[in-house]
């Protein structure tokens, strides 16, 4: 006689249930502990035991598709999509306090006024914008090309292992990257992605009867990080998930480092396509924000890249004198490249000695 033995099996559905509680918390105690991963430092050995076994017990009770496709989509969610519907939606709801009231394109008539205490018995009136069509199809658009890099992942995946029986493309093992290794990755392939960008977005705008040039549109210039995302699918996959999961192929990524180059960029995409004028300008979030909006005012004169690097190499840089007025160019003196910047330093060094010959 067995007391505490239940004499009534649990139902199937409920078995589910808890599978399915228990592969979100690992999810989520995993991509928890991947910061820990980032900031190890100040991490404790229990923390690192404890994201260790979250990590193990996820990979090891679910294929490795499933854990990669998943922990991919809730950071997309987590540190794009959330913070991009945040940022529009107080763009349009209180265009005047966010500094967006030139961008909007509602009409003036359409909007409503808002008195909101300052202080001291004193009211400040904000103009608020109802949140248009272009908005709501711009969120869809995003929330369907997100799910299509998620699909195009899989089937790459899918391919590789199932169909040409190679190793996974991106690695999945209880052993995890040390931080100084991540953060490594993370750097070269952001110099990837910026190679990976360049030149086909480059490409798209100088030749106008490509296909692609059809394909790739600019929404309209409301300074919203779902201008990012809400272009047609075939522009999402080639300027947006290719250059972010070909680098991580390259490098032969663990899963992990893949997720903070993603969280990475995320994050990055998010500040500089709000385009809050407060942004310091010397800063590397504030220039790319800059260079995004001078490529949009251009009209796709040039700014084809991520960070600047091969725009000020090849000298495609928009730049601003101090009169306002824009042009393209690098980022040395006059908008120069960096062939002119190497000619003129050349040019320079020789007058300067032959001055100094002279003297002698």
């Amino acid at each position: 006689m067995r007391p505490f033995a239940s004499s009534q099996p649990q139902p199937p559905t409920s078995r589910r249930r808890g599978n399915g509680i228990v592969t979100m918390s690992a999810i989520i105690g995993s991509l928890g502990g991947l910061g820990l991963l980032l900031n190890n430092y100040t991490a404790s050995s229990l923390n690192l035991f404890f994201f260790w076994m979250t990590w193990t017990t996820l990979i090891m009770s679910h294929p490795p598709l499933r854990v990669e496709l998943i922990t991919t989509l809730f950071v997309r969610f987590v540190f794009f999509l959330l913070p991009a519907l945040v940022f529009t939606l107080f763009d349009n709801l209180l265009p005047s306090l966010a500094g967006k009231e030139p961008y909007l394109s509602s009409k003036p008539s359409s909007r409503k006024s808002v008195s909101v205490p300052t202080g001291r018995g004193k009211k400040k009136t904000l103009q608020a914008s109802n949140v248009d069509r272009g908005t709501l199809f711009a969120i869809f658009m995003t929330l369907g090309n997100i799910m299509l890099g998620i699909g195009v992942q899989a089937i790459l995946e899918y391919i590789a292992v199932d169909v040409f029986r190679r190793p996974r493309l991106l690695r999945i093992s209880s052993t995890f990257p040390y931080p100084w290794d991540m953060a490594k990755g993370v750097a070269y392939a952001m110099l990837l992605r910026e190679l990976f960008i360049y030149y086909p977005h480059r490409h798209i705008h100088k030749t106008p009867k490509s296909p692609l040039y059809k394909a790739h549109v600019h929404p309209k210039c409301t300074t919203s990080p779902l201008n990012l995302t809400s272009t047609t699918p075939i522009d999402y996959i080639l300027l947006q998930f290719l250059p972010v999961y070909i680098p991580s192929i390259m490098l032969s990524f663990h899963l992990l480092t893949y997720l903070a180059f993603v969280v990475v960029t995320s994050i990055v995409d998010v500040v500089c396509y709000s385009q809050y004028e407060y942004l310091p300008k010397a800063f590397f979030v504030g220039r790319i924000a800059r260079r995004v909006r001078g490529h949009v005012d251009s009209g796709g004169k040039g700014g084809y890249g991520w960070i600047g690097l091969l725009d000020w190499v090849h000298g495609t840089e928009v730049s601003w004198n101090e009169g306002g007025v824009m042009g393209v160019g690098g980022g040395g003196e006059g908008g120069e490249g960096f062939t002119q910047a190497v000619r003129r330093g050349v040019r320079t060094r020789k007058a300067s000695r032959k001055a100094q010959h002279l003297d002698d």
